[in-house]
């Protein structure tokens, strides 16, 4: 029944969409999914995911060139960047319960991810310099001054706005797939497009771009999450409608496309 649920309402949305022939929409309404839709394949999936010849085998694909000839590279500069990029993980290996982080280190994950830059711009770099994406961050305990909620990101002020403290929110169970070692995160980070920003200059080739951007900003806070010691996980596993449900957004004009748990992890040491 759920499945059938989620096929209507996508097909409503869609519908909808391509009357106004907007194929970048009509894609986006189509891949999303339901918690019990993404459970569903995940179980119907386990015996490769578990096998581990399939892990092993998957763990390191690139193409080869073997009969062309090869340069070593030289080690890599040892900085605080480059050794973000190297200690940057996803996986927690023992989780902190408690999730509570500084005023401070909050500030500066929101900002890696959409702040302004000396340029009067942004740290993420935009196709035409049109910004079509949203910052949302749900905030699991009190940080100084900053409490718990769910708040949305003025670049341009560099200030969160609260946009519920409700319950319901915190139940994030309820709209995300909880994986092992991530059921206390610290914040979650919610990345949406508003896809008019760029649909009317790219049309549809703007999905891609706007797709690139939110990569960017995701990475511009895993690294900074990285230089405190925090886990950086990227989860594919959420009920989109709930979640757009859960942050006041249409869905259609407004649209989920990531979401970033940043976690604490007992297992870090200093670098």
């Amino acid at each position: 029944m759920e499945n059938f649920k989620f096929t209507m309402i996508s097909n409503h949305y869609a519908q909808k969409i391509s009357q106004n022939n907007k194929l970048l929409q009509l894609f986006h309404q189509n891949t999303k999914h339901s918690k019990k839709y993404l459970l569903r394949n995940m179980f119907q999936s386990r015996v490769l995911l578990n096998n581990p010849n399939f892990l092993k085998a998957s763990s390191f694909v690139e193409k080869q060139y073997p009969l062309f000839p090869k340069i070593t590279l030289k080690k890599r500069t040892d900085d605080t960047l480059m050794r973000s990029l190297y200690y940057r993980r996803s996986q927690v290996k023992i989780p902190i319960k408690s999730s509570a982080l500084t005023e401070k280190i909050v500030s500066d994950l929101f900002w890696a991810g959409y702040g302004v830059n000396f340029k009067g711009t942004r740290v993420t770099p935009s196709g035409g310099a049109l910004y079509p994406l949203e910052l949302y961050g749900l905030i699991l305990e009190d940080c100084g001054k900053i409490k718990r909620g769910l708040y949305h990101y003025r670049p341009s002020l560099n200030a969160i706005e609260l946009i519920s403290d409700d319950e319901e929110v915190f139940d994030i169970g309820s709209y995300i797939m909880m994986l092992q070692n991530l059921e206390n995160p610290s914040v979650i980070f919610f990345t949406t497009a508003i896809f008019n920003r760029m649909t009317f200059k790219y049309d549809a080739r703007a999905y891609r771009y706007l797709l690139l951007e939110a990569g960017a900003m995701a990475q511009n806070i895993s690294l900074v999450a990285t230089k405190y010691n925090l886990v950086s996980t990227f989860i594919g596993g959420t009920d989109d409608f709930k979640v757009e449900k859960v942050l006041g957004i249409d869905g259609v004009n407004e649209s989920l496309v990531n979401c970033l748990f940043i976690t604490k992890d007992g297992s870090w040491g200093t670098w």
